[in-house]
């Protein structure tokens, strides 16, 4: 199985994760190395074209909260 790479500004290789679409926006769940210590959280512009920040910290843990749900059976 192959997974989707990226590369972000920091000019460092990423593994797309996930992607989940939240409120009509796609969030991408990203980890440099397959380390869980190295995952950021990311969105799509509205466009679709481009890999944008998070606004906030609220953005940021709300994200992070729904994934965390969705494989809750993985990290308990």
């Amino acid at each position: 199985m192959e997974i989707d790479k990226i590369v972000l500004e920091d000019n460092k290789e990423y593994f797309i994760i996930d992607v989940l679409m939240i409120n009509q926006v796609k969030y991408v769940f990203l980890s440099e190395n397959l380390n869980p210590h190295t995952s950021i959280i990311r969105k799509l512009s509205t466009n679709g074209k481009e890999i944008i920040g998070l606004e906030s910290e609220q953005e940021y843990e709300k994200t992070l909260r729904l994934f965390t749900d969705k494989y809750k059976d993985i990290f308990c």
